[in-house]
């Protein structure tokens, strides 16, 4: 059994870039992480930032999966971001993205990412979420990475009774 803690935040804003996930091939995120190492993007985020935890996440970057308008269509934007700091200067190409207040089931990935990153999004999605009392909710997905290899996948949810109201 993975490890989980529910979370629940106000609305928060984001910022970074995106690119366009269609279908179950992982393997698109992991260019998309080596692209914006290479381009040096992820060093921008980090300057951002100045390298410091974000006040919502406690997550030093953030890969968020735009799925809120409909969880079930695995084709969304994924973006590689950090919170967005008050009065940061963005650059003009990076996108800026509010995530609503939500609550979210947070799992702890375990060994080597991403393979523990796609393990935990399986047993969130297979084992946890179908006996746990909530759906999920129209809110991003997010993986949060946390200091050292530290790493959280974020499944937003809505308590299945409230969904009923």
């Amino acid at each position: 059994m993975i490890k989980h803690r529910i979370v629940h935040l106000p609305s928060f804003e984001v910022v970074g870039l995106k690119t366009w996930i269609s279908g179950q091939d992982n393997e698109i995120f992991g260019r998309f992480w080596e692209q914006c190492r290479q381009d040096g993007t992820l060093d921008v985020l980090r300057q951002i930032t100045g390298v410091q935890a974000g006040e919502h996440t406690q997550g030093f970057m953030l890969g968020v999966s735009r799925v809120e308008r409909d969880p079930s269509n695995r084709d969304f934007y994924y973006m590689i971001a950090v919170e967005k700091p008050e009065g940061a200067v963005i650059p003009d190409h990076f996108e800026v993205y509010r995530v609503p207040e939500a609550q979210w089931a947070a799992f702890e990935c375990q060994g080597q990412i991403p393979e523990s990153i796609v393990r935990t999004e399986m047993y969130a999605f297979m084992e946890w979420l179908p006996s746990s009392g909530y759906a999920h909710a129209l809110a991003p997905e997010m993986e949060v990475y946390l200091a050292g290899d530290a790493c959280e996948f974020w499944l937003p949810v809505v308590a299945i009774d409230a969904e009923l109201r």
